[in-house]
């Protein structure tokens, strides 16, 4: 199970930056895939235009980290013309990674998400943001047979550092999930090779 944290985590920036405002110092993505800086859509994203072009460095609890669980690092881009919002996330170890793409839902208003996972599990889910600039979220879990959802919560600390926690729905309950804190960072992203295993 050490893999399937990311699936609450990877709200974790989008979220709590849509609800707070822009990120400070966040530091230039270097990739060799060309960002696009615009977006005709932007609006329809608030302050999650704001992501585009930056990279971000997720630390572990202490209590996650004493049970193995590496750190993770995260960047944000523009696909399809600007009219989705990409987030790129790799474990630091390179084992496990995933992709999210957001996207307005022109019926509700709300911006969904789907997060496809070199595990070959994914999620889908949308997100709420509260008036104390925190923000929660719920996803369905598609291709695991012990997790079934994933429910977070996350906030902006004042200096400028996203904390997030999350919970695993499983077939028993809710159970704990993991806590982390991404800061801005311009270190390359981890090679990922996967072992398509879920520990």
């Amino acid at each position: 199970m050490r893999g399937f944290w990311i699936a609450g985590i990877v709200s974790t920036v989008m979220l709590a930056a849509c609800a707070t405002g822009p990120m400070p110092d966040a530091e230039p993505v270097s990739t060799s895939v060309p960002i696009s800086e615009e977006s005709a859509f932007a609006a329809d994203f608030g302050m999650l235009a704001d992501l585009v072009g930056t990279r971000w460095y997720g630390e572990p609890s202490q209590a996650d980290a004493e049970h193995g669980q590496p750190a993770d690092y995260s960047e944000w881009n523009w696909d399809l013309g600007g009219s989705v919002l990409v987030n790129r996330h790799v474990l630091a170890d390179g084992s496990y990674g995933g992709l999210t793409y957001v996207q307005k839902n022109q019926n509700s208003g709300t911006l969904d998400y789907v997060y496809i996972t070199s595990a070959g599990f994914r999620t889908s889910g949308s997100f709420t943001l509260n008036e104390d600039n925190s923000w929660t979220a719920y996803e369905e879990v598609t291709g695991l047979s012990d997790i079934i959802g994933v429910r977070s919560t996350g906030h902006m600390t004042e200096d400028g550092a996203l904390v997030s926690e999350s919970e695993f729905e499983t077939r028993d309950g809710w159970v704990p999930g993991h806590t982390f804190r991404y800061e801005p960072t311009s270190k390359p992203m981890p090679k990922l090779v996967p072992s398509l295993e879920i520990e």
